[in-house]
């Protein structure tokens, strides 16, 4: 992949956003949990307007963060909010793109507290049990339905430009994440996103280990 190509392929990763980025919330009577109170991984069929349905798995610890989306292609994202950190990985090309903290395809699988919930009836998805919810968020409106672990399994509606959007969840994991599942490779070049396209970054310079007695 070129240094174009990781530029097109970051915007159009933070093009999908449809949300602002959600922060962990407790369950009140009026709403559902905003984040996940257990680690999950969840595989999900995304259909946009006027696109081919694709598969996205999404993982992530309690708390929502840190999380990793593994992408068709196989690039995947990792996204740690504490950090204040994002990254694409590319592993055909071997490399880490950092890009700006902020909205991307992330906040597609998430709720924040912006977003007016009615309670409406019971549900499941997956083999998960979960409430439907009639949702609206600034001029977007859908309904969704969310497990009782904070967990998105289904959220169908139109967006702010009047597009339909749905996602479903396929399957639900909740063993733990592999090793490393949220860590980039660390022989991967890293590069940083810049204005006029992707820029290497230099590495970090580690500090040598202490020399033995003598």
């Amino acid at each position: 992949m070129t240094r174009r190509a990781l530029a097109v392929a970051a915007a159009g990763m933070c093009a999908l956003a449809l949300t602002a980025a959600a922060a962990p919330d407790r369950p009140a009577p009026d709403r559902p949990a905003l984040a996940p109170t257990r680690e999950a991984s969840v595989l999900y069929r995304v259909v946009n307007a006027g696109a081919a349905p694709v598969e996205v798995r999404v993982t992530a610890e309690a708390g929502g963060s840190p999380m990793r989306l593994d992408l068709p292609d196989r690039t995947y994202m990792l996204v740690d909010k504490a950090a204040q950190r994002m990254a694409v990985v590319v592993p055909e090309e071997q490399v880490v793109l950092e890009v700006p903290f902020g909205d991307g395809p992330q906040t597609y699988f998430q709720l924040n507290d912006r977003m007016r919930f009615t309670r409406r009836a019971p549900g499941t998805v997956a083999a998960v049990r979960c409430t439907m919810w009639d949702v609206a968020v600034d001029n977007a409106r859908g309904t969704m339905c969310i497990s009782d672990d904070g967990i998105l399994l289904r959220s169908s509606g139109l967006d702010a430009a009047g597009q339909r959007n749905v996602i479903e969840a396929v399957s639900v994991s909740f063993a733990p994440a592999r090793p490393n599942e949220f860590v980039p490779p660390a022989d991967f070049s890293r590069m940083a996103a810049g204005p006029n396209g992707p820029v290497p970054v230099a590495p970090v310079p580690v500090a040598p280990a202490p020399a033995p007695p003598p």
